[in-house]
């Protein structure tokens, strides 16, 4: 199902605000009146995790096979990167289609540069994998696309201490 937006000259006056926060395996909305909503991830984590296992398979021929090699990971790094952008495609337009209806904002945590710092943090292996994987920024640079074409107002506030204070 393709569903097209009409794009919006100007921003609606939001009659509510939704705040949304993106982990690993979620992403969990908050809504004046409604209370907490929970989206799914963990189907995209298993797209990030079975590729990253057939990344390791086809690197063990990169002596043998050079060629072969680098036209597989090129076509697999492709694919799971269209089975990962068509998941949050789907996911944040159902988002945005539901919050127009209800005519409410959006607030986002401002996560430009997360993984930078973690990296400069010189964290472990496993938490620089899990942070490979996780498309945060690309969930939030598509919902604020698609919020802008509905119309609708998004603020991004400073994620500090977001985590610790409930949303509700």
């Amino acid at each position: 199902i393709y569903i097209t937006f009409k794009r919006s000259s100007k921003l609606r006056e939001p009659s509510g605000w939704s705040a949304l926060d993106v982990n690993e395996t979620n992403v969990t909305e908050a809504r004046d009146g409604v209370g907490v909503i929970r989206y799914d991830l963990r189907e995209l984590y298993h797209i990030h995790r079975v590729y990253e296992e057939k990344r390791r398979r086809i690197q063990s021929l990169r002596k043998t096979h050079p060629r072969r090699s680098k036209r597989l990971m090129e076509k697999y790094g492709r694919r799971e990167r269209n089975r990962a952008r068509d998941f949050l495609h789907k996911l944040t337009t159902g988002i945005v289609n539901e919050l127009a209806s209800l005519n409410y904002g959006i607030i986002l945590e401002d996560l430009k540069g997360i993984k930078e710092r973690v990296r400069r943090e010189r964290a472990r292996r496993e938490v620089r994998r899990r942070l490979s994987k996780w498309d945060a920024r690309t969930f939030q640079f598509m919902l604020a696309y698609k919020a802008a074409w509905a119309g609708l107002p998004v603020k991004f506030v400073n994620p500090a201490y977001s985590s610790k204070t409930c949303p509700v």
